[in-house]
C-alpha cells in the first residue's frame, strides 16, 4: 500500500523514523511550504493514481483540501492530541523557561491544551486564540501578525502554533514559539486507519451484485392459447414466489422490470455462498421446464457500485439469451474491464430431471461437480476410493472423503473393502450407486 503524505519537510522526517515499524506501507512525500497548495496536490495524486491513500499533516490542510476536492481514495489527517499538547507545554517550560500563564494559539485545540496545562500544574491560564478564517486570503500572514502582536503587546509570554510557517519567522524575530508536532502514536494510529479503510475498500470492490432473471415463454398453438396463457401465468407466479424466497434468504431487494424480468439486488458474497453454492440457479432452470415452450435466462453482474453491477447483469443476461444453450453467465466489472464466467444452465449436463437437481443439493454439490462424480463412478465401474474421486473432481483427498461420508449418510455408498497404501492407513473402497434414473 502506498500513502501520499502532504505536509512540510519536518513531516517527512517524522514519518521516516517509523518506516521500520510499518513494513507493509510505502510513503510518497509531497512536501509543500504552503497549506493552500494541498488541494491541488491531492487532486493530482488522485488523477494520476499515484497513491492508495492520502495523509495530511493536520486538520487545517485537510479541511482546506476537502472543500475543493472530493476524495476517491481514503483520506486522513494527523489530529490534535493531549500527548502532543503535554509535550509542547514541557518544551516551553524547559527551553523558554515560560510559566505558561498566558499563551497564544492558532489552529490547535484549546480544550486539549488546557488539559495538558492542568497536568503540569497550571490552572486557569490565559489562552488567546486566533480567530482567523483559513478560507480568507493571506491566512498565514494574518496568523503571524496575531502571534507577533500578542507577544509584543505583552498579552502573552509564549506562542504555540501547529503551523511550520508561523514558528520559523517568530523564532527568527526572537519571539518564544513552540511548534506543536503530532506524536508517533497518533501517526501510527492514522496510518493503521488508512490501511484498514484501504483493505476494506479492496475487499468490497466488486461485492455489489445484481441477479437478472428473465422468464421467456412462447405459445405456439393458438387453439390452446387460453390454456397456455393460464399455465404461463401459473409459471410466472411460481417464479415470483421463488424469487422472493431466495431474496429473503439473501436479505436482498427485488425489483421487477416487467412481468417477465426480475432483478435481485444483493452482495457478491451472498451470490457465491447462497445463489451459486447450493445450485439455486439450477432450480430456476428446472422450474422453467414446467412449461413446454418456456425457458429461463439468468445474468449475474458484480461491480464496485450498484450501477456497475446492474449493467454487468444486463449484459450477462443478454449473452445468456443470445447463446440459446441454456447457460447462464456471470460478469464482473473491475479495473476498467469486464470478465465473463459461464455457468452451466439447466439443460447443459443432460441432467434433465428435477430429481438430479435435488440430489446435487442433498449432497451439497454443484451440478458441475455431480456431473464429474457421475463420470468418475461410471469409469471406475461403480467403485472408487477417495484418491480416485479427488483426482476426477480436482479436489483434495480430504474433501473427497467428506463427499464419500455424505454419500454414506444418504445411503448411496457402501464400503466393500480396503486396499493397502504406500503409507498410512489402508484406503477404503466404496461402491457408489446414485438414483439417477
Amino acid at each position: 500500500m502506498k500513502i501520499a503524505v502532504i505536509g512540510t519537510k519536518n513531516m517527512k522526517s517524522m514519518i521516516e523514523g517509523l518506516i521500520d515499524e510499518l513494513l507493509e506501507v510505502g510513503f510518497i512525500y509531497c512536501c509543500t511550504e504552503y497549506f493552500d497548495e494541498a488541494a491541488r496536490i491531492a487532486e493530482d495524486i488522485q488523477k494520476k493514481k499515484s497513491a492508495d491513500a492520502i495523509l495530511f499533516s493536520g486538520p487545517t490542510v485537510y479541511n482546506h483540501a476537502r472543500r475543493r476536492v472530493t476524495p476517491v481514495i481514503p483520506w486522513a489527517y494527523l489530529p490534535h492530541s493531549r500527548v502532543a499538547a503535554f509535550q509542547t507545554c514541557l518544551y516551553g517550560m524547559a527551553v523558554y523557561h515560560s510559566d505558561l500563564r498566558a499563551v497564544s494559539i492558532d489552529q490547535f485545540s484549546e480544550e486539549l491544551l488546557r488539559e495538558a496545562m492542568a497536568e503540569v500544574g497550571i490552572i486557569n491560564p490565559t489562552i488567546i486564540r486566533a480567530k482567523e478564517d483559513p478560507e480568507k486570503p493571506d491566512f498565514e500572514k494574518r496568523l503571524l501578525d496575531f502571534h507577533r502582536s500578542s507577544y509584543r503587546e505583552g498579552r502573552v509570554s509564549i506562542c504555540f502554533t501547529s503551523m511550520e510557517h508561523i514558528a520559523g519567522p517568530l523564532r527568527a524575530e526572537g519571539i518564544p514559539c513552540v511548534r506543536i508536532y503530532p506524536v508517533k502514536e497518533v501517526l501510527q494510529e492514522q496510518v493503521y486507519n488508512l490501511q484498514i479503510r484501504y483493505m476494506s475498500l479492496q475487499k468490497n470492490r466488486g461485492s455489489f451484485a445484481v441477479i437478472a432473471i428473465n422468464i421467456i415463454s412462447r405459445c405456439k398453438d393458438e387453439r390452446d392459447l387460453m390454456f397456455q396463457e393460464y399455465d404461463e401465468m401459473q409459471l410466472k407466479n411460481e417464479y415470483r414466489e421463488k424469487i422472493y424466497r431466495i431474496a429473503q434468504r439473501m436479505e436482498a431487494a427485488v425489483f421487477s422490470g416487467d412481468n417477465n424480468l426480475f432483478f435481485i439486488v444483493t452482495t457478491g458474497g451472498d451470490v457465491r455462498n447462497i445463489f451459486l453454492k447450493d445450485s439455486t440457479y439450477w432450480d430456476f432452470g428446472q422450474l422453467g421446464k414446467r412449461f413446454p415452450d418456456s425457458s429461463v435466462r439468468i445474468g449475474i453482474g458484480m461491480g464496485s457500485s450498484m450501477l456497475e453491477a446492474k449493467t454487468s447483469a444486463v449484459m450477462a443476461l443478454n449473452k445468456s439469451v443470445g447463446e440459446k444453450d441454456g447457460a447462464f453467465y456471470l460478469m464482473e466489472d473491475g479495473s476498467g474491464s469486464r470478465s465473463v464466467s459461464r455457468l452451466e444452465g439447466f439443460s447443459a449436463f443432460g441432467l434433465e430431471s428435477e430429481r438430479r437437481s435435488r440430489l446435487a443439493q442433498r449432497l451439497h454439490l454443484s451440478p458441475a461437480t455431480l456431473k464429474k462424480l457421475v463420470s468418475a463412478i461410471e469409469e471406475s465401474g461403480g467403485t472408487a476410493d477417495a484418491a480416485r474421486i479427488a483426482e476426477y473432481l480436482g479436489i483434495t483427498p480430504r474433501s473427497a472423503n467428506r463427499i464419500i461420508a455424505k454419500l454414506e449418510d444418504e445411503g448411496y455408498a457402501t464400503v466393500i473393502g480396503k486396499s493397502g497404501g504406500e503409507k498410512g492407513r489402508p484406503k477404503r473402497i466404496v461402491k457408489i450407486e446414485l438414483p439417477l434414473n
